[in-house]
């Protein structure tokens, strides 16, 4: 494990939760969300800080927290120049709420900071400005090193509040980054920050895919000479060769229970996908074609599988059971077709195509069949949307190098990486 992730994972465990560019942003946005959502507009007063290093520590907290909620399409803050025309009465709260909702704001969020050596307590408290009811109130403590956690925990629960679901502010991506000369893998947090090397195998590593349970990643490297299929357990450094097939062992995808692996293998021309049961190391054919059948990717609810063929001459999308059964053509549109990446929800499938000679992201909804293309200057492919499926990443060349860009709130592609190339991220809800 690298030296530099360890205290990032010792901060995580010390944790304790108690209680724009012109090209086409708002099109982005609505492809990876949905058409027609509104953001929660949050309200904030600061925190009563307690202690000596307070000021020092919330401004490092709110620095994150404010960068958090104003990152998805669910909830924004208040904008600074209409909160400043709220003129705050401390002696009737009940006015302040209604002035804040006055300018637009739904919810307000305040609490206290306080400090003690290295040890912080936070209580939050956010109020429903509708009915002046308190929607949601917690204490969180933390040790100074983990700021960045604690504040991506109180962003996670708030985007639970507003939707049940986590949100993405724990969750890592991990990618192949050559700035140090070999292909390695590397992880980040979902903004771009804490970026750590995970192998120094000065090798060629390729297409991470993360086990659901944030546990294991799986890649194939060129580690023993061949490309083979390994498991990597980031928090510990643990490394697992799986079964080789003969030729080229690529693409992996874990099924979401974590207990199987599909992949594709073959030589001589021809790649097959397969099934691997990693506890057993059982391996089962899924295709049998004169073609290249590659890039197999689970769906959510492990009962299908999508994948990239040749068989009808071109690179195209095709879907089939999980048994290998029932596979029919998904991509009718494209002349190129590849990387099929799922939404958390089943029913969207993000993938490269090809428009004008250039890769570009496409987004494909299995229940109307409606193909959009998601236009952007330069190369752009290797889709995958976050756990939560209100981001998308991708690789794009637009900066002359190969980097690794999200797509905001508004649709906005924010660079996370900047050094060296890197490319093919695969992204979890949260390490484990």
């Amino acid at each position: 494990m690298s030296k530099n992730l360890r205290p990032v994972l010792c901060a995580l465990a010390l944790l304790v939760v108690c209680g724009k560019p012109s090209w086409a942003q708002e099109e982005v946005y609505l492809q990876v969300t949905r058409a027609g959502l509104s953001q929660v507009v949050i309200a904030s007063l600061p925190f009563a800080l307690t202690g000596a290093d307070a000021p020092q520590a919330y401004a490092t907290f709110w620095q994150t927290l404010a960068k958090d909620l104003t990152a998805t399409p669910v909830m924004t803050l208040l904008p600074e120049e209409r909160a400043k025309l709220v003129e705050l009465d401390p002696k009737n709260r009940e006015l302040t709420l209604k002035r804040f909702r006055a300018v637009g704001a739904q919810f307000l969020l305040e609490g206290s900071f306080a400090t003690a050596g290295s040890q912080v307590a936070c209580d939050v408290r956010l109020t429903d400005l509708a009915s002046g009811e308190v929607a949601f109130s917690r204490r969180f403590t933390a040790t100074q090193r983990a700021l960045a956690t604690l504040a991506h925990t109180v962003a996670n629960d708030l985007f639970h509040l507003f939707t049940g679901k986590s949100g993405p502010f724990l969750s890592r991506i991990a990618f192949v980054s050559d700035r140090t000369g070999a292909k390695e893998l590397w992880i980040t947090r979902w903004d771009g920050s804490e970026q750590e090397q995970l192998t120094q195998h000065r090798s060629i590593a390729s297409a991470p895919a993360w086990s659901p349970d944030g546990q294991w990643l799986a890649f194939t490297s060129f580690l023993g000479g061949k490309p083979q299929l390994f498991l990597l357990k980031p928090t510990e450094g643990y490394l697992k060769p799986l079964a080789s097939l003969p030729g080229v062992n690529s693409s992996p995808s874990f099924s979401p229970d974590s207990s199987k692996l599909v992949f594709a293998a073959g030589d001589g021309g021809y790649t097959n996908i397969y099934l691997l049961e990693l506890a057993s190391g059982e391996v089962q054919r899924l295709t049998s074609t004169r073609a290249i059948d590659t890039q197999p990717a689970f769906s959510p609810n492990g009962r299908q599988i999508v994948f990239t063929s040749t068989r009808a001459g071109t690179p195209q999308l095709y879907l089939m059971d999980a048994e290998g059964t029932n596979v029919r053509r998904l991509t009718l549109e494209d002349s190129f077709a590849d990387e099929p990446a799922w939404a958390p929800d089943g029913v969207r499938i993000a993938y490269t195509t090809k428009v004008e000679g250039r890769f570009q992201i496409a987004v494909l909804d299995l229940r109307t069949g409606q193909r959009t293309v998601i236009p952007g200057p330069g190369n752009n492919e290797s889709p995958c949307f976050s756990p939560d499926g209100t981001l998308l990443a991708f690789t794009s060349d637009r900066s002359g190098r190969k980097q690794i860009y999200i797509t905001d709130a508004t649709g906005h592609a924010i660079p996370l990486t900047r050094e060296g190339n890197n490319l093919q991220p695969s992204w979890v809800a949260e390490l484990r």
